[in-house]
């Protein structure tokens, strides 16, 4: 031992030629203090590294093992894919908020035709994976083939958009003289406009409040039935009317407020008088009638329901449906007294 310090000495492995490699030196106390203590340092870190290196193993393990849904949509505006996959957009947003909060799942959102994804409901869910369309209004026949989810939102008076020749004709008749509760919509009757066979379109495997309360005045002369396409329907209405096939026809808020300025100087909006005091519960999600399918339904009105207790959780699901729905802010105060409304009552199928 030297008188200035310690004298280390370690003894290197002999390699298979019979050569040693010998490394002496010497430590002052500080420096072995030194080692000590990056010793003690780094060792937990060390350890709990490996721990976290055993954690994501066992996670990635059990993300591939957990049950997928998958989010159908039809292509609509403001959305952006890459393929079929939806990417960003406002209804993603509405999907992926919900999505974030029904746990124990992986999630994708998909987008197709509506004739493909009612198919994909139907017929292409397995064991681990299922298909849920979310937006779809409830339908007692659709529950041969599907379990409906409790409605995440809440509906506004419904939208027409008529042709320049049919404005011009209301306003010569007088037939829409009632202002509209929004303040913003002047209202008129369906029943009035189908009666004197106005034209409008339905789209084939399209089932929704529109079509369902025109049908007892449709007949062969003032509805046409088209397929979609895959388009956007609303705007597919908008350009149906402006080419003169039709005479009026649903469209939605989002695709209205998705026009320019010039556009919409040129476009007539009406608010339906058989829809404007009705309020209902919109945006469930509609999964395959399959034992998975129907796990995924009661899981996610459990969500619904804790989110609705929360107060902060609701008030951010309101603001992302509202905007998902691309109803203009002079709408907000009627949309949040009718989200109040629809929390104090029962929201059950109808």
């Amino acid at each position: 031992m030297s008188t200035h310090g310690i004298s280390v000495c370690l003894q290197s492995p002999t390699f298979s030629h019979g050569t040693s490699l010998n490394w002496a030196g010497t430590l002052s106390p500080l420096q072995i203090f030194q080692l000590l203590l990056l010793t003690l340092i780094m060792f937990p870190r060390f350890c709990c590294a490996h721990e976290q290196n055993v954690e994501e193993t066992r996670h990635s393990a059990a993300t591939l093992n957990r049950p997928t849904v998958v989010w159908l949509r039809p292509p609509e505006v403001g959305a952006s894919t890459e393929g079929i996959r939806i990417s960003e957009g406002p209804m993603y947003d509405n999907m992926f908020f919900l999505a974030t909060n029904l746990k124990g799942y992986e999630h994708r959102f998909e987008a197709y035709p509506i004739k493909r994804a009612w198919s994909l409901v139907k017929s292409a869910s397995t064991s681990d994976e299922v298909y849920c369309f979310f937006g779809a209004s409830y339908r007692k026949e659709r529950t041969t083939w599907g379990y409906f989810s409790q409605p995440s939102s809440v509906n506004l008076p419904m939208l027409i958009v008529v042709s320049e020749s049919l404005h011009q004709q209301l306003v010569l008749d007088d037939v829409a003289p009632q202002q509209s509760q929004s303040g913003l919509f002047e209202m008129t009757s369906l029943e009035r406009l189908l009666s004197d066979n106005y034209r409008t379109v339905l789209y084939s495997e399209v089932k929704n409040t529109f079509s369902e309360v025109i049908q007892p005045w449709v007949n062969n002369r003032n509805v046409i039935m088209l397929n979609g396409l895959g388009k956007d329907l609303g705007l597919h209405t908008i350009e149906l009317i402006k080419n003169g096939r039709i005479d009026f026809g649903h469209v939605g808020h989002m695709e209205l407020y998705s026009l320019t300025s010039d556009q919409l100087e040129s476009t007539y909006v009406y608010q339906v008088e058989e829809l404007s005091d009705d309020t209902r519960g919109t945006k469930r999600l509609f999964c395959s009638k399959t034992p998975m399918g129907k796990q995924v339904t009661e899981d996610f009105n459990y969500a619904l329901a804790n989110i609705n207790q929360d107060k902060v959780a609701s008030a951010q699901l309101r603001e992302v449906s509202f905007i998902a729905d691309g109803y203009p802010t002079l709408l907000k105060p009627m949309f949040d007294a009718r989200w109040k409304s629809m929390q104090l009552r029962n929201t059950g199928p109808h």
